[in-house]
């Protein structure tokens, strides 16, 4: 409730007098109204008023709008209280006083408003420009307000007794409307470098004053590597020359003018209360300082790039609508600073650009007229339109001579002129590109001195506008050189190829010269051998003569020297062999079922009379890791493990001989996984050079569970130092130089020991200390496989059948070395076999059209008709039924069965047992070999004759890959 300050003049109203204003609304405006001694006043008591004037009174009281009547000639004033805080100053004297009395200044502009009602006798609205200051909660304010002037009396509308004044203020809207018109001419010009940006805001903040009555614009300058801003002074306006606040090129830590309220705002708006340094600023607008300074940020993402520093509106409050107002300008300033940086940048950019064009054009000048390429550019009708004077040199013709229409074409030799016009057509039709090779009239002289046609490489591709073909470019490249060399290397590819084969012929031709005595010498051995110990055997020693057992053990152990000596051979010409294998990637892999400790037993037999004549003594222990994984038989290749086994035993054997207590002992085991965890910590495993697959995944492997099998060989002979043991592994290395000389060795056994584990999917390594022996592991993974009959005769046996007693086993040996037709023929008939000997392919031919064989012994290097074309010959007349060989088919001893055949041979090259194994052999056994091994195979072929209870001494056969045995 107001109360007004006055002094009430003498009382209006008796009491009963029945006063009027009784019926007026009960508040301290009207009782105000009530005491003002409106006797001085030119209406006279308010007891004489007139009806009309009542009415009218009573009127502005009710009206919830600012009103006020001027009544009179006077234009004296009646208001309510909503009009009251507009009267600001002229309140509450304004009450019964006239207009001209309270607003001298204001009666020159609203006069004529009276006196045009006055005139037309209708009201008139009014929107005034400037605001009126208004005085609320003790300061004043700037306001705005639209209002009317009505005539009113109870005369003619154009002799009003007076006018009603409604007022309604619209300061929010007018102060929008400014503020909005600033931040419209603000952003209508986005254009700008820097410079003129912030001349422009500044300029355009100045405008209103009355809202940002003090200006300051700071742009943040990156000097160079610095980590420190700088803050430039853009612009200013309502700061005198000279005064305090006026700094420049400070930078963000400094502490002179306003730079500490800069570095506290950050990136975030800050405003701060008026203070004493900004005393003597020149304020816009109003001329009176603001109450708030507000530190405006401007940003560019997440960088701030500048500061702008404004007063706030000081007849305003600062309520949410200033703040809203300071955002908006600090967004719109922003926005206008960063089109500025951005159009400098962009400028730049594009200046760059055009440079960069320049040089790339100059450049790409540069190049086209140095490139080792001819480039030309043709026009559809066949006219050059361009081309570099490389083309030209490389055609061989000048650009004088390829004037005219496609003659371009001239400078190829008459027979690839069609090929060029095919590529023109192709290219027309929209071809993407098109390349061809063309031979030039320009000669070339090559290397070897020889002339001939020059070469182009011809690149060729359409250039469209739009899509439309409108000419053609190619790039040309000499290859003369190229081409020459191609054909020069074509033709020592096809020499190479020519020498492989002579080469491949040679060692063909060696092999089976050396392994053909090597077998004799072989057989010869172990005929000796036997014939020692079964003389010895039947003899007491005690009654044979000291000379006579003497010689027996002289000729025993020269027969032993003799099959070392072979073995030793044997092994060279084998690791050569597989070394060129290995070389040409041509070794394979054939999986066999196989039983572990049968294997290992096998290999460990080879070498019991060399251990033993040399007083070493080994053993051979089964890892408790094959009964607990139940491994019986898996899938390997016996021929390869056996070739790593032996290299590592007679590795032993050579380095054990000198120790004192010489000992080799044989380990071996199985893993489903980690087999490195079946060594010693302290193992070096050689590394992996090439990258083999795992040759487990092919179907003849089987889909048995994986297994890795281990092996190691530990024996107690001179070791390896530290050193040595990391090149043991290298191709035709040994542990020193020394090694060689005492020891011997090619230095090829442990290389291709390594290859071949890695080969199996396995690895070899080495665990030793100088002077105290070395431990030689290696693992290769396999796949399980169960035990199950293979032939008829085991077939026969476990169903528990008893037949007729087997018959001896009758062989046809096909031979023309005389020697081995002597020796192996010996041999087998110890062995219990009948025996027929054929002296070549044709021989051999005759005897099976006359007698029934179990089996037959092929030689595949025989005169007249060797063996491959003999064992083609007898299937030939298996198939057609012919003859005693097509009737065998259907009846005899074998039960319907082919007539089994092995091959046996010298060449042992890959390709030469897959095509005896393709002509029709079973089996291909290489020599040289022991007759225990070769009865072992054929027991295997034929089961159901009787032959020795022999086991095979070492796997070196090759099988049909669909009758494998457990062997």
């Amino acid at each position: 409730m107001l109360e007004w300050e006055h002094h009430p003049g003498p009382p209006q109203h008796a009491p009963g007098d029945g006063d009027w204003t009784l019926d007026l609304p009960v508040t301290p405006h009207v009782r105000f109204f009530r005491e003002t001694d409106w006797a001085q006043s030119p209406l006279g008591p308010l007891s004489t008023w007139d009806a009309t004037l009542r009415l009218f009174a009573r009127m502005v009281f009710a009206d919830s709008r600012a009103a006020c009547i001027w009544w009179g000639d006077s234009y004296t004033a009646i208001y309510n209280e909503t009009y009251a805080p507009l009267a600001a100053a002229a309140h509450p004297k304004l009450m019964a006083s006239s207009f001209q009395d309270c607003y001298p200044e204001l009666w020159p502009s609203i006069k004529p408003f009276f006196d045009k009602c006055r005139d037309s006798g209708v009201g008139l609205d009014y929107s005034p420009e400037l605001a009126l200051m208004v005085e609320r909660k003790g300061w004043r304010e700037e306001a705005f307000f639209n209002g009317n002037f009505v005539p009113i009396g109870n005369g003619p509308t154009n002799q009003p007794q007076g006018y009603y004044n409604s007022m309604f203020e619209v300061t929010n809207q007018r102060l929008s409307d400014r503020r909005t018109m600033l931040l419209n001419h603000l952003a209508s010009q986005a254009d700008f470098d820097p410079s003129t940006a912030c001349s422009h805001i500044i300029d355009t903040l100045a405008t209103n004053g009355h809202d940002l009555p003090l200006a300051m614009l700071y742009e943040v300058d990156e000097v160079g590597d610095s980590t420190v801003d700088v803050l430039r002074l853009r612009g200013h306006y309502g700061l005198p020359k000279g005064h305090n606040l006026i700094v420049d090129n400070q930078d963000i830590t400094s502490s002179e003018g306003l730079v500490p309220e800069c570095r506290r705002a950050g990136s975030d708006i800050l405003t701060i209360d008026y203070d004493e340094r900004f005393g003597s600023v020149t304020w816009a607008g109003f001329g009176s300082p603001s109450k708030k300074i507000g530190i405006l940020p401007i940003t560019s993402g997440s960088r701030v790039s500048g500061y702008l520093i404004v007063g706030t509106n000081p007849c305003r409050p600062f309520d949410d609508a200033c703040l809203q107002f300071l955002k908006d300008v600090r967004r719109t300033v922003s926005s206008i600073m960063n089109l500025a940086f951005s159009a400098v940048k962009t400028r730049e950019r594009q200046r760059q650009l055009e440079d960069d064009l320049a040089l790339s054009d100059m450049k790409l000048r540069h190049l086209i007229e140095h490139a080792s390429v001819g480039m030309i550019h043709m026009g559809l009708d066949g006219n050059i339109i361009w081309a570099n004077d490389q083309y030209y040199a490389l055609s061989g013709m000048t650009a004088e001579e390829h004037l005219g229409l496609f003659t371009s074409w001239d400078v190829y030799i008459e027979e690839d002129i069609p090929r060029a016009l095919e590529a023109w057509a192709t290219l027309e039709s929209g071809v993407n590109h098109v390349s061809i090779e063309m031979r030039l009239k320009r000669l070339f002289t090559a290397p070897n001195g020889d002339a001939e046609p020059a070469q182009l490489q011809i690149l060729a591709f359409p250039y469209r506008e739009g899509e439309k073909v409108r000419s053609i470019m190619a790039c040309t490249t000499d290859i003369s050189r190229l081409k020459w060399a191609e054909n020069f290397q074509a033709r020592l590819a096809a020499e190479a190829r020519e020498a492989k084969r002579h080469q491949e012929a040679f060692i063909d031709v060696v092999s089976h010269e050396m392994r053909n005595p090597l077998s004799a010498i072989v057989h010869c051995a172990d005929d000796i051998s036997s014939a020692v110990e079964e003389c010895r055997a039947k003899l007491k020693l005690a009654e044979v003569p000291a000379m006579l057992s003497e010689t027996l053990n002289d000729n025993l152990s020269s027969a032993n020297i003799i099959m070392q000596c072979a073995n030793h051979q044997k092994r060279i010409i084998d690791d050569i062999l597989t070394l060129s294998k290995l070389d040409s990637m041509l070794l394979s892999i054939t999986p066999t079922a196989t039983r572990p400790a049968k294997l290992v037993s096998s290999i460990s037999s080879i070498f019991q009379a060399e251990l033993k004549s040399n007083n070493i003594s080994y053993s051979v222990t089964s890892d408790p890791s094959l009964a607990r994984l139940d491994i019986e038989y898996v899938y390997l290749d016996p021929s390869r493990v056996t070739q790593i086994f032996i290299n590592l035993l007679t590795n032993a054997i050579k380095f054990v001989k000198s120790s004192k207590n010489p000992t080799i002992s044989i380990r071996f085991g199985a893993s489903k996984s980690d087999p490195r965890s079946m060594f010693t910590a302290d193992t070096f495993w050689a590394s992996k050079i090439k990258d083999y697959s795992d040759v487990t995944t092919s179907p003849d492997w089987g889909q048995g569970e994986e297994v890795y099998l281990t092996f190691s060989v530990q024996d107690s002979g001179i070791g390896l130092k530290g050193k040595e043991i990391h090149k043991i592994f290298e191709r035709f290395r040994q542990a020193d130089m020394k090694t060689h000389v005492k020891y011997g060795g090619s230095g090829l056994g442990l290389f291709i020991s390594k290859e071949l584990t890695e080969k199996q999917g396995g690895e070899i390594g080495v665990s030793s200390v100088a002077g105290e022996g070395s431990t030689f592991g290696f693992y290769v993974k396999t796949r399980r496989v169960e035990r199950r009959p293979q032939t008829l005769g085991e077939l026969f046996h476990e169903s528990g059948g008893v037949g007729p007693t087997p018959q001896k086993l009758h062989v046809l040996l096909v031979e023309d070395n005389v020697i081995n037709q002597q020796v192996l023929g010996k041999q087998l008939k110890k062995a219990g076999c009948t025996i027929d000997v054929a002296n070549h392919g044709l021989e051999a031919l005759e005897l099976v059209d006359k007698k029934m064989f179990d089996v037959v012994l092929m030689d595949l290097e025989m005169p007249v008709l060797n063996g491959l074309e003999a064992t083609k010959a007898i299937r030939k007349r298996e198939a057609d039924g012919n003859g005693l060989l097509g009737q065998a088919m259907e009846i005899g001893s074998r039960g319907g069965a082919r007539l089994p055949v092995i091959a046996v041979t010298a060449n042992v090259r890959q390709g030469q047992i897959d095509t005896a194994l393709a002509a029709g052999a079973d089996r291909v056994m290489q020599k040289p070999f022991k007759a225990a091994d070769l009865v072992h195979m054929m027991k295997g072929l034929v089961p159901q004759v009787v032959t020795p209870a022999t086991e095979p001494s070492t796997p070196n056969l090759v099988e049909r890959g669909d009758d494998n045995d457990f062997t």
